[in-house]
């Protein structure tokens, strides 16, 4: 016949280790929600860093000593897919400096989404860069589509 002590060694087991089975599970969950929390701050980050003047209405009003680099694109235009990286490193590079003095503003505008913009500004073609100054004047970029084109252009 079992002891009283040995059924009580049972118990106990059976105690412990389904206390083991719970501790495990919440462990599990944790992780899970810092996975997905990661994840879900990652794609913010990402999403308002790299493409912040992509998703603002953009501002091609031209400030007294300013000058706006204006680029008009669409996201089907296998042109606009290939220029887009280097526009994007030349604005990182340049936005916010002299120019003939006056400061440059970089500005992206998805033709898609801003129609009445693009056409305002007469823009036919993709993609088409437009430098637009403070005077009122503007002069479609003609040079090459590349970071070095452009960087040359404004250095």
């Amino acid at each position: 016949m079992p002891s009283a002590s040995s059924n009580n060694k049972k118990s106990n087991s059976r105690s412990s280790s389904k206390q083991d089975y719970t501790m495990i599970a919440f462990l599990g969950l944790i992780v899970v929600l810092f996975i997905g929390y990661y994840f879900a701050t990652k794609s913010n980050y990402e999403t308002n860093t790299i493409d912040a003047f992509e998703n603002v209405k953009p501002n091609l009003q031209v400030s007294t000593g300013e000058v706006i680099v204006a680029f008009f694109y669409a996201d089907w235009c296998p042109h606009c897919v290939s220029f887009k990286p280097d526009y994007k490193k030349t604005m990182s590079e340049l936005n916010g400096k002299d120019y003939k003095g006056k400061t440059l503003r970089f500005v992206m505008v998805d033709c898609d989404k801003y129609k009445t913009l693009a056409k305002e500004h007469n823009v036919s073609g993709f993609p088409t860069v437009k430098i637009l100054n403070d005077n009122g004047s503007s002069v479609e970029y003609d040079g090459e589509r590349s970071y070095e084109g452009l960087s040359s252009y404004f250095t």
